[in-house]
C-alpha cells in the first residue's frame, strides 16, 4: 500500500496521540452504544480506528467491533491495548465483503479525508445498516463570535505566517466546520444527538492543541516558532473566557437500495 503524506504524519504522532487528546465520556460512549442498539447494530467496522479510542470501550459494551487504519503507527498503539481484530487498509477500498457488517462507523475521521463522499459511500457498501459518523452537528443557538472577539487559532496561525512560515489554508477552520459542510453537502438519513452542553472556558484554552501538536499540520512547524507564537498570544488573551454550545450527535447514511 502507498504511503500518503496524511498516513505518514499519523505514523509520526501515533506515540503521543492519546495524549493531545481528551477521551470521550462514558457518558457520551453509553449513549452511542444505545443509539446503535437501537438501530440493531452488533457487528462494527471502524474506519479510521487510529489507536483504539473508541473501539476498546465499545467493544467493551458488547459489540463485535473490527477496525482498518491506513497508520501502521497507530494500528501499533491500538494492538498494544489488547485490540486483535485490526486491518491496514484505505478508506476508499475497504478489504471487505459487500455487507459484511451492520455499519461502518468514523469517530471524527470524515472531516480528515481528502474525499469522505466517497469514502461514505464506500462504507455503505460493507455495511449493511448503512455508514454512521460521530459528528459535531450545527447548534440552533450557533453564531459567529462578536466583531473583535479574539480567536486564539487565527492569532497563532497569523504570527507563523508573519514569519514565513507555511501554514496550510484549512489550518483555520477546524474539524467541526469541516463535518458541519459535508452535512449539509450530504444530509444523513438519520441523526441522533448523544451529547449536547454549554461550556466556558479560557480562550487561551485552545493554546494546548498547539502546545501538543495536536493538529497534523502543525509537525512542520519549528518548534522555537511555534513556542514564540504560543506565548505572544497567549499574553495577548490574558484571562478572557468564551462560551459556546457543545454538540455531538450519530449521523447514518443509508446503503443504497438495490437497483437505485
Amino acid at each position: 500500500m502507498a504511503i500518503g503524506r496524511t498516513t505518514a504524519e499519523f505514523d509520526e504522532i501515533s506515540p503521543v496521540y492519546d495524549a493531545t487528546r481528551e477521551p470521550l465520556e462514558p457518558a457520551v460512549l453509553d449513549a452511542i452504544a444505545a443509539t446503535l442498539r437501537g438501530w440493531e447494530v452488533r457487528a462494527i467496522l471502524e474506519v479510521g480506528v487510529g489507536t483504539g479510542r473508541v473501539a476498546g470501550p465499545l467493544a467493551a459494551r458488547g459489540f463485535g467491533v473490527t477496525g482498518v487504519d491506513a497508520s501502521v503507527g497507530m494500528l501499533t498503539q491500538a494492538r498494544r491495548k489488547g485490540l486483535d481484530r485490526l486491518v491496514r487498509g484505505s478508506a476508499y477500498a475497504l478489504p471487505f465483503d459487500d455487507g459484511r457488517f451492520d455499519v461502518a462507523l468514523f469517530v471524527h475521521v470524515l472531516h480528515v479525508l481528502d474525499d469522505p463522499k466517497r469514502a461514505l459511500a464506500e462504507a455503505c457498501r460493507v455495511g449493511a445498516r448503512g455508514a454512521v459518523g460521530l459528528v459535531r452537528p450545527r447548534s440552533p443557538t450557533d453564531r459567529e463570535p462578536p466583531t473583535g472577539e479574539p480567536r486564539p487559532r487565527a492569532l497563532v496561525i497569523e504570527r507563523l505566517r508573519a514569519e514565513g512560515i507555511d501554514v496550510p489554508a484549512h489550518a483555520g477552520g477546524g474539524p467541526p466546520r469541516a463535518e458541519r459542510r459535508l452535512l449539509e453537502e450530504l444530509p444523513p438519513a438519520q441523526l441522533v444527538l448523544v451529547h449536547e452542553e454549554e461550556v466556558t472556558e479560557p480562550l487561551r484554552e485552545e493554546l494546548r492543541l498547539f502546545e501538543r501538536r495536536a493538529s497534523r499540520w502543525t509537525l512542520r512547524v519549528p518548534p522555537e516558532a511555534m513556542a514564540r507564537a504560543v506565548a505572544a498570544v497567549r499574553a495577548e488573551l490574558g484571562d478572557r473566557t468564551h462560551r459556546y454550545h457543545h454538540r455531538l450527535a450519530l449521523a447514518r447514511w443509508e446503503r443504497p437500495r438495490s437497483g437505485s
